[in-house]
């Protein structure tokens, strides 16, 4: 653990405190985790309930609308209660809704226990996020932040090796009961306490002020535009790897390989970012851009397409929300907690409206459509941040 007074330096010595990031990570994973095995065993799924790919879209869609309609009230109870208690409160309630979705015997109770799952994701979200503000030096926060949003990934990684090592062998099922016995774990695992360090430098001390309301607000119509694209992976992969050609438990493991490329991606953008420095806004422009072709090479019948499109998409489409919490951090440092739930606020509507639109569009014309569809959606983010970072850098020139 580290020392009680941290200088707020570049320090190329400092640690990562590790045990509170493994456990940011466990309880982010856990709670996204439900969402992401209903995409990851939507084959399954749909042949023991017999429902289609526009109810598969409307159980992440009621996950992420609820999280949306939560998260300022989960912001609250975070602070109100301290990060630890809330992030043990989200594990458990994650347990208990995956608990749920494993006992199901018919797909209304199944979308319930999804829907109800994003309150413990919602609640997750800000308790991780105070956390990292309290216990990790300034000069670390954005590999940290890369660890948190790793753990979205990871959660579409278990899903993918779910399909064959456990829905195929025994019993989607075993999945689900799987993930509340992690979720248990991340309760237990939760540290005790936490050295606090000193938060960023206010716009006061750094003499620039912070962009007004009008660029915070795009920043949140990009995220959801990005979300909207991205959230689609977890939720469509599986069965549109089926639809090209893929074995079900080979799309699976498309799923797991896409998960892999967005994790490691998600890590190596908070490492350099804290390294080199860079504008994190236009790099996350850059990201989507090149994320966007990706989601087009999925719409290609070819299975050989689909697995570099999912690659690339994971990997680069799917890679900025860790920048993108340390991007928001640093233009409002005096305000990072609410600046940063108007733009989680943006990632759940889109995460919400993305996965229950591609659905829907997947069903009435085609798979082929609905990823194209996601990838215009997906430039549409690149645009709109590429006007914030014109904005915030000619209110830096003047």
């Amino acid at each position: 653990m580290m020392p009680d007074a941290m200088p707020l330096t570049r320090e190329p010595t400092v640690r990562l405190p590790g045990r509170a990031l493994l456990a940011v990570a466990a309880v982010v994973t856990v709670g996204i985790l439900p969402a992401f095995l209903v995409g990851g065993l939507g084959v399954q799924l749909q042949r023991e309930f017999g429902f289609g790919p526009a109810v598969l879209g409307l159980g992440a869609a009621g996950f992420f609308a609820v999280a949306a309609l939560s998260s300022r009230l989960m912001g609250w109870l975070s602070e109100r209660i301290g990060a630890v208690p809330a992030m043990r409160l989200a594990a458990v309630g994650s347990a208990v809704c995956s608990s749920g979705i494993a006992a199901s015997r018919h797909v209304g109770w199944l979308l319930v226990m999804t829907w109800l799952a994003g309150l413990p994701n919602a609640l997750g979200q800000p308790a991780s996020n105070l956390l990292i503000s309290q216990c990790v030096p300034p000069n670390r926060r954005a590999t940290a932040f890369g660890i948190k949003q790793s753990a979205i990934p990871a959660s579409t990684l278990l899903a993918g090796l779910a399909v064959p090592a456990v829905a195929l062998t025994f019993s989607w099922r075993w999945a689900f009961a799987g993930a509340a016995l992690v979720g248990l774990c991340a309760a237990v695992f939760a540290p005790a306490r936490v050295v606090v360090h000193g938060e960023r430098a206010t716009s006061a001390e750094t003499g620039i002020a912070p962009p007004g309301r009008d660029v915070l607000l795009l920043i949140a119509l990009a995220a959801g535009f990005a979300s909207a694209a991205a959230n689609s992976l977890g939720s469509f992969v599986t069965t549109t790897g089926v639809h090209v050609g893929f074995g079900p438990g080979a799309a699976g493991m498309v799923l797991a390989v896409g998960s892999v490329a967005g994790l490691c991606m998600r890590l190596t953008m908070g490492v350099l970012a804290d390294r080199r420095n860079p504008n994190p806004v236009g790099v996350i422009v850059l990201l989507l851009s090149v994320g966007s072709a990706g989601f087009v090479l999925m719409a290609f019948p070819l299975p050989a397409a689909f697995l570099v499109g999912a690659v690339v998409a994971f990997g680069a489409g799917w890679a900025w929300p860790g920048l993108l919490n340390f991007a928001v951090a640093g233009l409002y440092p005096g305000r990072v907690a609410s600046a940063t739930s108007v733009s989680q606020t943006g990632v759940y509507i889109g995460g919400s409206c993305g996965p229950l639109l591609f659905g829907v569009l997947a069903a009435r014309a085609g798979l082929a459509e609905a990823w194209s569809a996601a990838g215009f959606v997906a430039l549409l983010a690149a645009l709109a941040l590429w006007v914030v970072r014109r904005r915030t850098a000619a209110r830096r020139a003047h």
